[in-house]
């Protein structure tokens, strides 16, 4: 007898969108938001979060925005912050395999000048303001001021579409609505996948 996958195994590699699209175009006609925000004339930019980085290639959804990038038909960028986490994964093996994996993904794509927060980007305060809206500043982990940067440098490259698989700190809790009044859309691998696959053909 073939056994059941889990609920969570399922929902990682599920092609079907769990989000409300208002909540990540800010319309509420779907179709409209989608045209809109589909970029014209280029593959559409991802940043990619430590979270969804897929080092062992178990995501199913990753996988086929891995071959899209390969392909030309999206390109990613692995802000330096997710490579200096990759490098301090806890295990020397995975150490080494999600480091690897960081530097394989990213397409090059390098940041604008620090002038560019000024035409609608984000500092990493603002970010972290949205992210963590109840811990002071000054109170912030590594780990939390580490999202912020993350968050905020994709907001100044103007890149597409923050993609994680970490829903707690970037979607959970109205965070995936406030950052897309700030212009950040946050997006699962599987939600991306289900969105861009009737325009990739």
């Amino acid at each position: 007898m073939a056994s059941k996958a889990s609920p969570a195994r399922k929902a990682r590699g599920a092609a079907a969108p769990s989000h409300n699209e208002a909540s990540v175009f800010g319309r509420t006609e779907p179709g409209a938001a989608w045209l809109e925000a589909w970029p014209g004339g280029r593959p559409p930019r991802l940043t990619v979060d430590t979270s969804a980085l897929n080092a062992r290639g178990s995501v199913p959804a990753m996988n086929l925005i891995e071959r899209w990038a390969a392909e030309g038909r999206v390109e990613l960028f692995v802000p330096p912050e997710v490579l200096e986490e990759a490098r301090a994964h806890r295990g020397r093996k995975g150490r080494a395999m999600y480091a690897a994996k960081a530097r394989a993904l990213d397409g090059g794509i390098r940041a604008a000048g620090e002038g560019d927060a000024a035409a609608g980007g984000m500092t990493p305060e603002e970010a972290g303001a949205i992210l963590f809206p109840h811990t002071q500043p000054g109170r912030m982990t590594p780990s939390q001021r580490r999202d912020a940067r993350i968050v905020a440098l994709h907001r100044r490259m103007g890149n597409d579409v923050f993609l994680t698989l970490d829903t707690r700190h970037f979607i959970q809790k109205g965070r995936r609505e406030r950052l897309a009044a700030r212009g950040v859309r946050v997006m699962t691998p599987a939600e991306f996948a289900a969105w861009a696959a009737g325009r990739m053909g």
